[in-house]
């Protein structure tokens, strides 16, 4: 009797031990993988110091919004604190700092070696890696192909010298050069600019002409999900406009903006920014424009519920088509790693009237729509206002 106790009470401290690994194991995931964020891309050159990232951060929060990618300084400690104190993660931007120890600064450049990369990264690292609103680094906005052993030095040197965090930077463009950063500088995250509108596009047209691109915004985005290998995707959105000789955006309407909150979750993203948050040069940031900012805040809270789900979702080649097949009907499927439970993600791609889209596939199955709990046959139509979406769960 006293053997077969000795021998539960050593299963349990087993259990227990066990229970222990699993639970620092789950706890050593990198927070900025298994969190689901919604944020926007900010500077202290516009910001109005400390004032201005408290405003910024009580009107994130009061949204659920959760994170900031902001340039600043690594001795802007106040501004740490503000964003600590409001519940929002920053992405440090130290764009500053690195034109002064290795991009160069127009007056004095830096040897491309990993020496100066290192000295570089731990000196930066060294100022801001104890504040508890840090989730990781943007280290550098939209890079061109001659800078990529750079790229690649200043990546690794921030991964070694701070692990636990996000190592990335802003990446744009189609040609095969600077999609080559992706593959080969292995940024914990890609991070990528959409930015469809121009003053040329007609309502509801996602050519990604901001870019002079041809691509459709999903094929875009596309473009870069491919090279993932597992690491999260994030997207900064457009809600701008500019006025500069030869690229003049405008911006995007509300309903064109709830399309591409909708379709950036139909194509995966872990992450949804938008630029910009002030105004600046000749953009009216969001902060400053209310219907935009409400858009993006009626989105924020209605995917409230299920934030937690949506962190690490991939876009997998699915067997549900939209029915009936036209440009404005967008149907994608989801999944998580080798997981088999699947998720559908349907957007009405008009932004000027409602449509009826159907989901079809060849298996028998249906769709719980994770919002509201109802469920549809396939087949039946679903009702979405112009430029809305819905995420359903494939069920039995």
């Amino acid at each position: 009797m006293k053997y077969l106790t000795r021998l539960q009470l050593g299963l349990s401290l087993v259990g227990l031990l066990l229970g222990s690994q699993e639970s620092r194991a789950a706890d050593a995931v990198p927070s900025y993988r298994n969190t689901f964020l919604m944020g926007v891309f900010a500077s202290t050159v516009a910001l109005d110091g400390a004032t201005g990232m408290k405003r910024m951060a009580q009107m994130l929060g009061a949204r659920k919004m959760n994170a900031a990618i902001v340039q600043m300084h690594s001795k802007d400690k106040e501004l740490f604190r503000v964003a600590e104190g409001a519940g929002i993660k920053l992405l440090f931007a130290p764009a500053y700092e690195l034109d002064r120890s290795w991009w160069g600064d127009g007056e004095k450049t830096f040897p491309d070696t990993p020496e100066q990369a290192r000295k570089a990264a731990e000196e930066i690292v060294g100022a801001v890696k104890g504040e508890k609103s840090l989730l990781g680094y943007v280290l550098y906005d939209e890079p061109g192909p001659e800078l990529i052993s750079r790229v690649c030095r200043i990546t690794q040197a921030f991964q070694q010298a701070d692990p636990e965090r996000a190592v990335t930077g802003v990446f744009i463009g189609t040609d095969p050069g600077r999609q080559r950063l992706v593959r080969e500088c292995q940024p914990s995250v890609v991070l990528i600019d959409v930015y469809p509108f121009t003053r040329e596009s007609k309502p509801g047209d996602f050519t990604m002409r901001g870019f002079f691109s041809s691509l459709d915004f999903v094929d875009y985005i596309r473009s870069y999900s491919r090279y993932l290998e597992g690491r999260p995707l994030w997207v900064l959105l457009q809600t701008h406009g500019t006025d500069w000789e030869g690229y003049k955006l405008r911006e995007p309407s509300r309903a064109e903006l709830r399309a591409m909150n909708w379709m950036a979750l139909g194509e995966g993203a872990d992450g949804i920014f938008y630029f910009h948050w002030s105004s600046f040069q000749t953009w009216r940031g969001l902060g400053d424009n209310p219907q935009l900012l409400e858009e993006v805040g009626n989105f924020s809270e209605r995917i409230q519920p299920i934030k937690g789900l949506l962190a690490g979702l991939e876009r997998v080649e699915g067997e549900f088509l939209a029915h009936p097949t036209d440009p404005h009907h967008y149907v994608s499927t989801l999944r998580r790693g080798n997981n088999p439970e699947e998720y559908v993600v349907v957007v009405n791609r008009d932004v000027q009237r409602s449509r009826d889209i159907a989901v079809i596939s060849a298996r028998a199955a249906r769709l719980r729509d994770l919002l509201s709990g109802r469920v549809y046959a396939l087949g039946e139509a679903i009702r979405l206002g112009p430029g809305d979406g819905r995420i359903f769960r494939v069920v039995p």
